[in-house]
């Protein structure tokens, strides 16, 4: 139970500088890129998260091995006296070297045995911090599990057929459903083997055409496999590393360039630039005026 502790308490601790370094990496990728496409710093990104999973990851792994390798042996038939009682030239030197070094490694020794000491307390707090995530990330997935549910059972929307038409265009090898509700305020796809687009019932009065074939297909430009991966992805490591700030400053940034991905699949497909960002600034009109449930 201690080894566990130890590793996971120092794998903390350490990720604390690697997670700067890689930061670091990643910021000055991403700089690099600025005047490449949001497909090239979607994938900077998406593999600076990577790496900043991986080196927690291989830094519990070697703290691991070290804590076997440093079990105590069994014990060894004591020595004859006079094969194991050093020189009086060789004591004096050994003697000299600790002395030397001792002032130089107290310090050290000293900030090496606090942190071991709040191991404990770094660990638990982790463990508290993660709970909480996943117990928002279930809710999450039970109120979309619910909606999903409710999009089986609701009849097609009448875009349905503009939707099949997107779909092709973008190289979807299945048809999507597309259904309306008034349980969402803004289009969403849920659904894992069988995706499903919400639209938004009441928003819908207020968008021309066009604009809500545009909305379709940025949402239609979320199903790729690559893009539920990369989802997964973050949800692990904001989950996992989230006392980090370069974990959340780099999904930030992978989930900007995605968003621009989308608008520019959106757009492939016919969309007006125009158009496009006229339904989404209407699409947010409506939901700033959309009535909230009053506190019981």
């Amino acid at each position: 139970m201690k080894d566990w502790i130890d590793v996971t308490g120092w794998t903390l601790l350490h990720f604390a500088w690697q997670g700067a370094v890689i930061g670091l990496l990643i910021a000055g990728a991403l700089w690099l890129c600025r005047r490449r496409s949001a497909r090239a710093r979607q994938a900077v990104a998406a593999g600076g998260l990577v790496a900043l999973l991986a080196a927690p990851t291989v830094t519990a792994a070697v703290l691991w091995q070290a804590a076997r390798a440093a079990e105590p042996a069994p014990p060894r038939l004591p020595e004859r006296t006079a094969d194991r009682a050093p020189s009086n030239g060789a004591a004096a030197g050994r003697a000299l070297a600790v002395r030397g070094s001792g002032a130089a490694s107290g310090s050290l020794d000293a900030v090496h045995a606090r942190l071991a000491a709040a191991l404990p307390v770094v660990v638990v707090l982790w463990l508290a911090g993660v709970s909480l995530l996943l117990a928002r990330a279930g809710e999450g997935a039970w109120r979309a599990r619910r909606l999903h549910a409710a999009g089986l059972a609701a009849p097609v929307s009448r875009w349905q057929e503009a939707a099949a038409r997107l779909a092709s265009r973008l190289g979807l090898a299945s048809a999507v459903r597309v259904v309306e509700s008034r349980l969402v305020d803004a289009p969403a796809v849920v659904g894992w083997r069988r995706p499903i687009v919400v639209l938004p019932a009441a928003a819908l009065a207020g968008l021309t055409p066009a604009q809500v074939e545009a909305l379709l297909a940025r949402e239609l430009a979320r199903l790729g496999r690559r893009g539920r991966f990369a989802g997964l992805l973050q949800s692990l490591a904001e989950t996992l590393l989230f006392h980090h700030p370069a974990v959340w400053w780099t999904s930030g940034r992978l989930r900007a360039e995605r968003e621009r991905r989308r608008a520019e699949a959106a757009l492939g497909v016919g969309g007006d630039p125009a158009g496009y960002a006229a339904a989404l600034a209407a699409l947010e009109e409506w939901r700033g005026r959309a009535p909230a449930p009053a506190p019981g």
